[in-house]
């Protein structure tokens, strides 16, 4: 949209433009004052300007030219967002004067059509021979044009604008109406030059009331900005109490004013940055598309996260006035008004104080966590580190500042729980498990050697267990309780000699290898087979393949939300369902609009004896001395049950550690996992107890 004050600029220089111009550039004059009417009209309608301007009298050529005339009807049609016109002829009444009325639509992107009747002043006009000598002098029906002929409220002092209305941007809340995004009344302490008379005065005032350096309050103080300018000097903080903000009001003789400004705030900073994502000025591509909708150039668009995938539900549809506007600047007349739609809400699952309490945990090492209640599979965390805070895409980002985020190396915008993909490791023996149970005719009594070295391929082709101890023959949830790789290589050895695709189908059947339906942007993550294997290396599977994806290596990705959201479906209904993050979107009055719910995916593909010997598996992980998380919760307040996981993964050339648990065993209602991008085995576990711990605790519930 062209700004106002250069539509002004335009209205002065079309006033002081003046000119002659061409008669019709059609071969045959139109014979009557309709034929006139309707070639002007059709000409309009084709966007013909510099020919419709052939049509109109030698008087309105004389107070514009051509060029004038084609660039106003191209901006007017731009501040419409014209896209076309439909017309149509009415007739005329006898008398001296000939007035053609006519009917007018125009069609336009934004404000829909618009209607209007009108009428269109012929005269006949006596047309000389050209300069080289061409036909005779005769007459013409011609136009007695005027701006009103576009349209009826427009004269020959004003212009066409287009006034953006921006409506709220819809807030986003956590699961107990806590803000985490919201436009926000901020209180913006400033001075106007005009109104101060002592500048020592009020510097002195300013600077510790702000706890500001002196320096800086003076180079606003003594700007060379235009004196009647509002000066801003400092934002104050989201929430700060009115008496404080009254204290500036109180300075209003020494020329200090107070002035809201509305801006898109998250209280919280970094917390729960990936989750929420931020807003960004709009580009120049996508002004393209969003210029018919009201955007202008600086103008905010969500980016990324909630901010960007919601942005249509939380921004609402912008409003707007077509109006003609005077060379003062004050609006004359509205042309045509579109009301604004307050943007939706959207209230989350998340509780913002168990996501600090996953992110202290987390800390500055780089990894993720995410926290989900099993019971209706609700998100209550989703950690990622390293981390960004949104405010400061608000407040300004310089190409430096950006640049240095999206270039470091630690990828602080990647969001780690549902993007980043790993070898799950250990963690996905509870699959390999399951498939052995299931199709590989083991049971749960069933015994395998843990031995320091399997040679289950064949001496050649002989595997370490990450233990070197002879742990003996143990059962299936024995095998889960030392994480012991023999037992699950045994296993998977086996199930692929009855069917190769039976590890690869169990493993899609407790979530892997598809997004896990959030609702936001996740990777997928790889589940290989062997017609993947095949198409994509060209390789045919071998049974190593199958050994290796036992113990969660080899091609196997996942992400950390699949193995939270299998694990949770493991915990407590043996059902697969999709992870809830968003719970219910309202509008500005606070009525729901729409409320979500876990939706099942599929039941997993296990008995409830197998459910129930993993489950006891689990338990053995943390509460035998055998188990490998034994040590790493001794003494905690919660009966948890859980499962570690290390993969290797030679592109990051370092381990990811896993840890996942859920508590209470008899009744779970939390569960969590963290994942670390370069750790070592037993790093994760006091993560996850820490978080579980103060969430059964009642540490981490709302203030009443």
């Amino acid at each position: 949209m062209r700004p106002l004050v250069a539509s002004l600029i335009a209205l002065a220089l079309l006033a002081a433009a003046c000119g002659g111009g061409a008669g019709p550039q059609n071969s045959a004059p139109p014979a009557t004052p309709e034929d006139t009417a309707e070639r002007f009209l059709s000409l309009w309608k084709d966007q013909k300007y510099s020919e419709m301007y052939g049509l109109i009298s030698r008087e309105a050529q004389t107070a514009i030219d051509r060029e004038k005339f084609v660039q106003r009807y191209e901006a007017i049609a731009d501040e419409a967002t014209l896209s076309d016109i439909d017309y149509e002829l009415k007739p005329r009444a006898s008398g001296e004067e000939v007035a053609i009325p006519f009917s007018i639509t125009f069609h336009t992107r934004f404000f829909g059509d618009i209607k209007q009747t009108n009428e269109m002043a012929v005269a006949r006009e006596e047309i000389a021979p050209t300069a080289t000598g061409g036909g005779k002098t005769h007459e013409e029906w011609r136009i007695a044009w005027k701006p009103s002929l576009i349209f009826k409220e427009l004269d020959d002092r004003s212009l066409v604008h287009f006034f953006t209305r921006v409506p709220r941007r819809g807030a986003i809340y956590d699961r107990n109406a806590r803000p985490l995004a919201l436009d926000a009344q901020l209180p913006v302490v400033g001075i106007v030059p005009d109104l101060v008379t002592d500048k020592e005065a009020v510097i002195a005032r300013l600077t510790p009331a702000l706890g500001m350096p002196e320096a800086t309050v003076r180079a606003q103080v003594e700007t060379t900005l235009p004196s009647y300018y509002f000066i801003p000097v400092k934002t104050l903080p989201y929430g700060t109490p009115p008496e404080e903000v009254q204290k500036f009001r109180d300075m209003v003789e020494l020329g200090v004013l107070v002035r809201e400004e509305t801006r898109r705030l998250y209280p919280n900073g970094a917390a729960a940055a990936h989750v929420l994502g931020y807003l960004t000025e709009v580009t120049e591509e996508q002004l393209t598309e969003l210029a018919p909708k009201g955007f202008e150039p600086g103008d905010m668009i969500g980016a990324a996260g909630l901010e960007g995938q919601f942005d249509d539900v939380l921004s609402g549809e912008r409003g707007g006035m077509l109006a003609t506007v005077t060379p003062e600047g004050s609006i004359a007349r509205t042309i045509a008004e579109t009301k604004a739609t307050a943007g939706k809400d959207l209230h989350l699952t998340i509780d913002i104080e168990v996501q600090k309490k996953a992110e202290a945990e987390l800390g500055e090492r780089i990894g993720s966590v995410v926290v989900m209640d099993p019971r209706d599979n609700a998100v209550l965390a989703l950690a990622s580190s390293p981390r960004f805070d949104p405010n400061s895409f608000i407040q300004g980002l310089s190409a430096e500042q950006y640049n240095a985020l999206a270039t470091d190396p630690r990828e602080p915008f990647l969001h780690r729980p549902l993007l980043a993909t790993y070898p799950p490791g250990s963690t996905f023996k509870t699959v390999t498990m399951a498939a052995g149970l299931e199709r590989g005719g083991f049971s749960e009594g069933s015994t395998i050697h843990c031995s320091p070295v399997w040679t289950g391929l064949g001496e050649e082709f002989k595997k370490e267990n990450w233990q070197k101890v002879d742990r003996g023959f143990l059962t299936p949830p024995e095998g889960l309780m030392a994480s012991c790789n023999p037992v699950f290589y045994e296993i998977a050895k086996t199930v692929d000699e009855v069917d190769e695709n039976i590890l690869p189908d169990f493993a899609r059947g407790f979530g892997y290898g598809k997004p896990t339906g959030i609702g936001v942007d996740e990777a997928p993550g790889l589940v290989p087979d062997p017609a993947w294997k095949e198409q994509t290396i060209g390789e045919p599977w071998f049974r190593g393949d199958a050994v290796n994806m036992g113990i969660g290596q080899g091609f196997m990705l996942v992400t950390p939300l699949q193995i939270a959201n299998a694990y949770s479906a493991i915990s407590v209904t043996g059902t697969l369902r999709n992870p809830l993050l968003i719970k219910k979107i309202s509008d500005q009055t606070g009525a729901v609009v729409r409320e979500f719910q876990a939706e099942t995916v599929n039941p997993l593909p296990v008995s409830q004896g197998t459910l129930d010997a993993i489950r006891y598996g689990l338990t053995l992980v943390i509460q035998n001395p055998g188990g490998t998380a034994y040590q790493a919760w001794a003494g905690s307040s919660v009966d948890a049950a859980g499962k570690s996981g290390t993969a290797e993964d030679l592109s990051f050339g370092s381990d990811h550690t896993f840890f996942v648990a859920y508590a209470n065993r008899s009744d779970p209602t939390v569960l969590a996992l963290a994942s670390l991008e370069r750790g070592e085995a037993g790093q994760a576990a006091p993560i996850v107890r820490h978080i579980l711990e103060a969430y059964l605790s009642g540490a981490l519930a709302p203030s009443p």
